[in-house]
């Protein structure tokens, strides 16, 4: 044990070495960090998804409406993205919906639980959208709730 601390700490003097460092060396890192760390390095280097630092912003937006076969639209109201990534870091995500008949209606907009739990991963949404024939699209904010722990990809559906 004394090679050990002279070699890992610098001094034979164990007493002198405080103890949460010690344990630091001994112990290495987490389980849960390395899992962490293998995983964001892996999905980084296969073009999966990138690897986010805590508290860093990313909003990406993965699936355009767009890209759907017209028989698949709804004619008359759409999300302009299906798909987002948003860090918790971000503290919110917009989400647009077109208007595209420029109609005169009242749309239920709400969010739906997978994943994310709405009031602990995010604000939850239930609201009601007036549009004018003039509005060609509307907005909603989803506030995003950082917290200290990693946690996994978390979904919830608008």
């Amino acid at each position: 044990m004394k090679n050990y601390v002279k070699q890992t700490m610098g001094t034979e003097d164990i007493n002198n070495i405080p103890f949460e460092a010690l344990k630091k060396k001994i112990e290495g890192e987490g389980m849960l960090s390395r899992i962490k760390y293998r995983h964001q390095v892996g999905n980084a280097m296969t073009g999966k998804k990138p690897v986010v630092a805590k508290g860093e912003v990313m909003k990406l937006e993965h699936a355009h409406a767009s890209a759907l076969e017209e028989k698949d639209r709804n004619p008359y109201f759409g999300f302009r993205c299906l798909h987002y990534s948003v860090s918790e870091g971000s503290g919110q995500i917009r989400v647009f919906i077109d208007n595209k008949k420029a109609m005169n209606k009242t749309i239920q907009v709400k969010t739906i639980d997978a994943e994310a739990t709405a009031g602990e991963d995010y604000e939850a949404v239930d609201t009601t959208m007036i549009f004018k024939q003039s509005d060609k699209f509307k907005y909603i904010d989803i506030k995003i709730h950082d917290d200290e722990g990693w946690e996994p990809d978390e979904d919830f559906y608008v």
